[in-house]
């Protein structure tokens, strides 16, 4: 039987598929002239890779334990597919170390680590706190020095989302003019220290350059309206630098983490709040205290020696932002001033 790289989400096990260059129909999810993997292959990575996982769990009575089947899909972001499909496609390919009838299929499971207060203490980001609380502990308690951020935890992670641009590499950062004679390229770059207010990444008065991908995606990010004259200045980096990219953590694959899955399985609920604080717009609404959770994490990833970090855009699915903290490593070489003619509204 065959597999084939739409039941499956993660993209080491994608990748795996995608380079035995078979195309076929699926014979699991019905997909059609697909990039396929046969279940019965010796040795199988993929079968190795799901094995894995199954490892990491016990057979549990408590009232949070549930099918494996059911947590194979919730736990890992694995695969892309019913849960029944899920339990066909993981018993065909872990056949030859787990029968169907095995207790771990047919008995509620749970990952022991998740509830180990100990574990959670020592590998968890917000040691087995929630986002909210790690939050609101930054925002009402102890502002500098948390007792709910686990820095050990939250290093381990970085190396994995971390992004090296090279020296030449164009950004774009963008200023709404009062005129159709824009700003001069001596204007474009980070505010003066009187004009630096607080943002998801910097505190009051801390310099940062906010910069996007592409010129369109800067242009969404600032939220010009129609007849606005806008001066959009392209920034060249002066030298190699490496950031952090604080978007990619939700999307980090479990297998990158090979022996360690543990550690993965009890910070994922809060890589995609991480993802999701970061890259939120401001709004005129915002207090100030709702910035604090991410300028603490911006800080200390500055503290570590990264150069800066990026986020997708929310404004604009397929740009990037970067925060760098140094505006020394970036000089505007040319500036251009546009007047927004058309601007399209989404609802939802």
């Amino acid at each position: 039987m065959k597999c084939c790289i739409e039941c499956f989400k993660d993209s080491e096990i994608r990748s795996v598929i995608q380079s035995f260059g078979q195309a076929s129909d699926c014979d699991f999810c019905s997909s059609k002239n697909v990039s396929v993997y046969d279940v019965d292959v010796v040795p199988s990575p993929i079968a190795d890779m799901i094995i894995s996982l199954i490892e990491t769990y016990s057979i549990s009575n408590s009232d949070d334990a549930k099918m494996l089947k059911v947590s194979l899909r919730d736990d890992w972001n694995v695969f892309n597919a019913g849960v029944e499909v899920i339990q066909m496609l993981v018993q065909k390919l872990c056949a030859s170390v787990y029968s169907t009838d095995d207790e771990i299929f047919t008995k509620k499971v749970i990952i022991p680590k998740i509830s180990d207060a100990t574990y959670l203490e020592q590998f968890c980001i917000v040691k087995g706190h929630s986002w909210q609380d790690f939050a609101n502990s930054i925002k009402y308690s102890n502002r500098f020095h948390s007792k709910v951020f686990c820095a050990d935890a939250f290093i381990y992670f970085l190396e994995g989302i971390t992004k090296t641009y090279p020296i030449g590499t164009h950004f774009y950062r963008a200023r709404i003019s009062g005129n159709k004679d824009g700003f001069p390229i001596g204007a474009m770059g980070a505010p003066p220290q009187d004009k630096r207010s607080a943002g998801r990444v910097n505190p009051e008065g801390i310099g940062i350059l906010y910069l996007s991908s592409d010129d369109k995606t800067v242009l969404n990010e600032i939220r010009a309206t129609m007849f606005d004259f806008v001066s959009i200045g392209t920034f060249e980096l002066l030298k190699d630098i490496k950031i952090v990219n604080l978007s990619g953590i939700s999307k980090t694959s479990p297998f990158s983490y090979q022996g360690e899955l543990e550690r993965y399985a009890v910070n994922r609920d809060v890589f995609p709040e991480i993802a999701q604080e970061i890259a939120k717009p401001l709004r005129r609404s915002d207090s100030p205290l709702e910035y604090l959770p991410t300028q603490y994490i911006a800080e200390f990833i500055k503290s570590q020696g990264y150069d800066g970090v990026e986020f997708t855009s929310t404004l604009r699915e397929e740009g990037n932002n970067i925060a760098a903290f140094d505006d020394s490593l970036f000089k505007c070489i040319d500036v251009k001033t546009v007047e927004i003619s058309k601007i399209q509204y989404e609802i939802r």
